[in-house]
């Protein structure tokens, strides 16, 4: 049972730290924006935080005795520290913003740090557990005293330690768009899928080492005894998702109270149910529902749309019917409509195939400076997936060249008739071939238009973006394929 699967029940608790004013001239410029987007992915995995910016001296006794009274309600814990950090008689200090650097002895350096032993002291206490510390420390410090290195040390049972350099090397504050070479390559990685936390460190080694040209190479020693995966899928909560896991893993959405049941009506696929309560939803004020519930509603508004009367007469005029869910710039319904398009019922990314229902006319609404909260929050949301899509809505427009490569072909019908069709080889976009993709939407006998129509389905795109380019006029389209088929029957 120890795998990633089993980590769906596990519960994470984080201390993070991040210092950044130490005394003039051992200043740091990215140690908090280090700590801060740790934290913003640690939040977005579903973890619980501790977390410190600047901490003093005071401050150190406080969290190490938060995180020893927690630690022993969770399955696993994290302890990130980002700032300076240097070795006295071989005990590693991580230190506070009062402290000199470099200490003036090993006493200063005691009542102004955390020693990183009294980390490991609770992690011994704690070894039925999985124990992970991450130490972006010895930062390069004030220029006239070089550099204040870590000495190295070994993870006790059940514990994982990860540093970013080796032992007797210092390590350097910037290098990675805005933050240390080291948390800016964890920052890559540490947000991918079935990942382990070994293979994860070994990329971030890789990574150190290839950005700093050979000079730096990161440091793990670990005694783990289970498996261990930042993200086993659950990494849904963002700040670009400001919604509670219930709306946005809607499968698992349960609410027992009015609007809750209304919602499982419509979620029922029974038509009989769905429309009643739709229309009773719908009813309802927008200042008496929460930004989730408007949420929810507008992604089973959508997901309703394909079947139920009432929700696809909502959405056949939404550019007059969405207006009235504005509140303060924002539209959380419209937001859940954009939503369920692109993400299903698990927040996952839908890779095969988007939700169109009345993708045209909900796009049309991109250029409505009202709503452009709305288009900014799904084209955010889009941009930080690992697809590369074609198209991204967006209020700035892009349009999308579609090269086309067509012969006249006469042929007879299954009727009998004589039929011109301008017979398409071939469909490129920058280089690629969707022909076959294409094909697939059964399109045979339409014009350029229906030709357009079939793409921007392709590419879940405004039709207005598809610009056709054809050596012939099409106004009977064809395929080789079924052009064939048609003389063989």
């Amino acid at each position: 049972m120890h795998n990633r699967y089993y980590q769906l029940y596990m519960k994470t608790l984080a201390l993070i730290i991040g210092n950044n004013e130490y005394h003039k001239g051992a200043e740091l410029t990215n140690a908090i924006n280090d700590a801060k987007a740790i934290y913003q992915v640690f939040e977005r995995l579903g973890f619980d935080i501790i977390s410190k910016y600047n901490s003093t001296a005071n401050d150190c006794s406080d969290l190490l005795a938060d995180f020893e009274n927690k630690i022993v309600s969770y399955d696993a814990s994290i302890f990130y520290f980002a700032g300076h950090g240097y070795e006295l008689d071989g005990e590693n200090f991580l230190a506070s913003i009062d402290c000199q650097i470099p200490p003036q002895n090993k006493y200063h350096a005691g009542q102004n740090s955390i020693r990183l032993s009294e980390i490991l002291d609770i992690y011994r206490k704690n070894t039925n557990k999985i124990n992970i510390a991450i130490i972006d420390a010895c930062r390069r410090s004030f220029e006239r005293s070089g550099n204040v290195t870590l000495a190295p040390m070994f993870a006790p049972k059940g514990t994982l330690l990860a540093f970013s350099t080796s032992p007797n090397e210092g390590a350097s504050d910037e290098g990675f768009e805005g933050h240390s070479i080291y948390t800016g390559a964890l920052l890559k990685f540490i947000g991918r899928e079935h990942i382990s936390v070994e293979e994860l460190f070994k990329k971030v080694r890789k990574t150190v080492y290839a950005l700093s040209e050979g000079k730096r190479t990161t440091w793990e020693h670990t005694s783990l005894i289970n498996d261990y995966y930042f993200n086993t899928g659950q990494l849904v909560h963002s700040i670009t998702i400001p919604y509670d896991e219930k709306v946005v893993k809607d499968i698992d959405y349960l609410d027992t109270d009015d609007f809750g049941n209304l919602i499982m009506e419509v979620k029922s696929q029974n038509w009989y149910k769905q429309n009643p309560a739709i229309d009773k939803l719908l009813k309802i004020s927008v200042n008496q529902l929460n930004k989730n519930q408007l949420f929810i509603l507008g992604r089973n508004l959508l997901q309703a749309s394909g079947a139920a009367r009432s929700a696809a007469i909502f959405m056949e005029s939404i550019g007059t019917n969405i207006s009235r869910y504005t509140v303060d710039g924002e539209n959380h319904l419209l937001n859940g409509i954009l939503f369920e398009i692109y993400f299903n019922s698990h927040g996952e990314f839908r890779k095969e195939k988007t939700k169109n229902y009345f993708f045209q006319k909900i796009v049309a609404l991109r250029k409505i400076d009202s709503l452009k909260s709305s288009f900014d929050f799904i084209s955010n949301l889009l941009k930080n997936t690992t697809y590369e899509l074609i198209y991204i809505p967006q209020f700035t427009d892009k349009y999308i060249d579609i090269n086309i490569v067509a012969s006249t072909q006469n042929t007879t019908n299954a009727i009998g008739e004589n039929v011109t069709y301008q017979v398409i080889s071939n469909i490129t976009y920058d280089g690629l071939d969707i022909t076959k993709k294409i094909e697939n939407y059964n399109i045979t006998g339409l014009n350029e238009n229906g030709l357009k129509q079939a793409i921007a389905i392709f590419f879940t795109a405004p039709e207005g973006l598809i610009q056709i380019h054809s050596n012939l006029e099409l106004q009977k389209i064809a395929f080789i394929k079924t052009i064939t088929e048609e003389v063989e029957w």
